[in-house]
Formats: structure tokens, sequence, C-alpha cells
């Protein structure tokens, strides 16, 4: 064998082989291309399937945010106007209270009154009565002192 044919034949070997070696790492590095490709898509997906979601619940959110809002809001006015009728009935009851202890005040003030014109008539009607009996008392004391001094 030629000591130049060996070499030759050795490094066509090696050549082969570094051949078979860069098309497998071409053939490699493809498939790593593609699997990060794939995998970048995926990714790229999952995160627009949780931005979809993460949409899809905020917007429940908020639906259920202003919903609640809306009835708080309500529940306010219920409560203040529920607070303005105790308060209108309060006072209203204050009024009708305030005219009934006026009307009783004044009607005692005019049984006080007609008392104390009854008490004055009956004291009247009492001393003219007893007046009256003294002068009858006197005039039949005279009288019977009369009377005595007739027999006497």
């Amino acid at each position: 064998m030629n000591p130049r044919v060996q070499p030759r034949s050795s490094s066509y070997k090696e050549i082969e082989l570094l051949k078979r070696e860069a098309h497998q790492l071409r053939e490699t590095i493809t498939a790593l291309r593609s699997a990060l490709e794939e995998a970048g898509a995926e990714q790229e997906a999952a995160v627009a399937r949780v931005m979809a979601e993460s949409s899809q619940e905020m917007t429940i959110l908020k639906s259920t945010i202003m919903t609640l809002r809306e009835e708080l809001e309500q529940l306010k006015m219920e409560g203040e106007r529920y607070v303005e009728e105790a308060l209108a009935t309060g006072h209203a009851e204050f009024r009708h209270l305030q005219n009934t202890i006026r009307a009783l005040r004044n009607e005692l003030e005019l049984r006080k009154i007609l008392y104390q014109e009854a008490l004055q008539t009956i004291e009247r009607a009492c001393r003219d009565e007893v007046g009256h009996l003294k002068q009858t008392i006197s005039t039949l004391r005279e009288q019977l002192e009369a009377s005595y001094a007739q027999k006497s």
C-alpha cells in the first residue's frame, strides 16, 4: 500500500465522519429549532389563553362590581328614604302631640276658670243665703221678743 493513499483514505474517512457529524448536528439544530418554535408557539398560545381567561374574568368581575355598586346605591337610597319617612312621621307625631297638649292645656284653663266662676257663684249664693238667714233670724227674734213683750 502506498503511504500516500492511506493517509488520503483515512482523511476521507475523517471527512466523511465530519460530514456525517455536521449533517447530524444540522438535523439536531433543525429539530431543536423546530422544538423551540413549537414551544414558543405553545407558550404564546398559553399566554393568549390566559389573557383571554383573565380578560373574561375581569369582565365578569367588573360586571359584578357594577351590580354590587348599583345595589349598594339602591340600598343607600332606600335607607335615606326610610330615615326621611321616619323623621317626617316623627315630626308629624310631635306636632300632633304638641297640638293635643295645647288643646288639653286650654281645656284645663277653661275648666279652672269655669270652676272658679262656679265656686264664686256658690260662695256668693251661700253668703246671700247666710245674710238672708241672718236677717230671717233677726226678724224672727224681733217677732219673738215682741211676742214675749206682749205677753208680759
